[in-house]
């Protein structure tokens, strides 16, 4: 195991760490569902072996922060000890509730093994953030989440551009090809550049496929709600304040779901955690449970139109201290995304929000309508920026 050099676009692992302001950060795609026990002991693992930081990313990934050089090591042989499965070869990301989803029109498990499988040579040819998502539809459906290849009930897109119908037998055979056509471009292509420098319908015609041009706008698929399950149990969704917990409090969310009958827990995209196969008359209990122990249990709350990265001290190339302003402005949000980035990367929110704050070597940077890549309106001494902050939002209707 090695630690990976940090840099744009990579993706840390397990097996390849990544190194930041506060150690190392490994990243865990789950293979199957932990159960409650197990979680538990991820946390202690996370507390003993980090620094008692779990993160769930946007796209529903966990994440152990602080980890030593010596440590690391440890971490991989204590998760395999634990029996949690972590998924191994080329990504494909479903729902959190895949083959569980009682409104969900198929299972799509199998099929995001085929191409996982067939695409596993590829690995090391494609640019790290490549990602394939093979949605079955349902409450938790992924129509909100980028991806370079989207398969749905309907068809495939590209890069969000509708594609091809394609039969279910052909379905992973395309994808291959597709993702073949990636790699032959270079370690950096994504399928935005592939649809722009040849077009949608020579794309389509280079694999034989029918064309597919509809589009059905779904509504906001939202995982902090009492989903029905195909068993007749429920799963109930909780949030993770910008995406993060203390490892004390999510042992301790761990032993309560356990008691209370909790069968697994899924990590799911935007930042959240679903408590699989309680029955109903336990989800009073439990979130008032969650609640107590920080977590986000309110759809509205305003928490999570705030998004923030780890900041200074956390990451090394954090200019400013974030979690703590977020906490602090969260109230103000208003119906608005706040972006608070400690660097002009922008990893917490790579598209553009109502308000962003980026730490810059000269101080803060505040950008209206725009991502902390762009040009700011106001550059404000880190010193000032609770005052300035205040201001703004006063000014904008806050």
């Amino acid at each position: 195991m090695r630690a990976a050099v940090q840099r744009r676009g990579a993706c840390p692992s397990l097996p390849e760490p990544m190194a930041t302001g506060d150690g190392l950060l490994a990243r865990l795609a789950l293979a199957a569902p932990m159960t409650p026990r197990q979680l538990a002991g991820l946390a202690e693992l996370a507390r003993t072996l980090g620094n008692g930081v779990v993160e769930v990313t946007a796209r529903g990934k966990l994440q152990i922060r602080g980890l030593t050089a010596l440590s690391a090591p440890r971490l991989a042989s204590g998760i395999d000890a634990l029996g949690i499965f972590v998924r191994q070869g080329f990504p494909v990301e479903t729902s959190a509730l895949a083959g569980l989803d009682a409104q969900a029109m198929f299972d799509p498990r199998g099929l995001a093994d085929a191409i996982s499988e067939g695409a596993a040579k590829l690995m090391g040819r494609l640019a790290p953030k490549v990602s394939v998502v093979v949605d079955g539809g349902g409450a938790l459906h992924l129509g909100g989440l980028a991806a370079d290849i989207a398969v749905t009930a309907g068809g495939i897109t590209l890069a969000g551009v509708p594609f091809a119908r394609v039969a279910e037998d052909r379905a992973a055979a395309t994808v291959i090809t597709l993702l073949e056509s990636l790699a032959a471009r270079g370690k950096a292509a994504r399928m935005s550049e592939l649809l722009s420098e040849h077009g949608v319908d020579a794309l389509r015609a280079s694999v034989g496929l029918q064309t597919f041009d509809e589009t059905h706008e779904l509504p906001p698929a939202e995982a902090l709600a009492v989903h029905s399950l195909n068993d007749g149990a429920v799963a109930l969704g909780i949030g993770l304040s910008f995406g993060q917990s203390d490892a004390c409090a999510l042992e301790a969310l761990a032993r309560i779901a356990e008691t209370l009958g909790v069968a697994h827990v899924e990590p799911a995209a935007g930042r959240a955690l679903l408590l699989v196969g309680l029955a109903a008359s336990g989800v009073a209990q439990l979130r008032n449970e969650a609640m107590r122990l920080g977590f986000i249990t309110d759809p509205a709350d305003p928490r999570r139109l705030v998004s923030a990265c780890p900041g200074a001290p956390s990451c090394a190339s954090g200019r400013m201290e974030t979690r703590t302003l977020a906490a602090e402005i969260a109230a103000f949000a208003n119906g608005r995304t706040i972006h608070i980035s400690g660097c002009a990367k922008g990893c917490a929110h790579p598209g553009p929000a109502a308000f962003t704050i980026v730490g810059l070597d000269e101080g803060a940077g505040i950008v209206v309508e725009g991502t902390p890549r762009d040009i700011p309106s106001r550059l404000v001494p880190l010193a000032d920026l609770r005052a300035a902050l205040r201001d703004m939002f006063e000014k904008n209707g806050a």
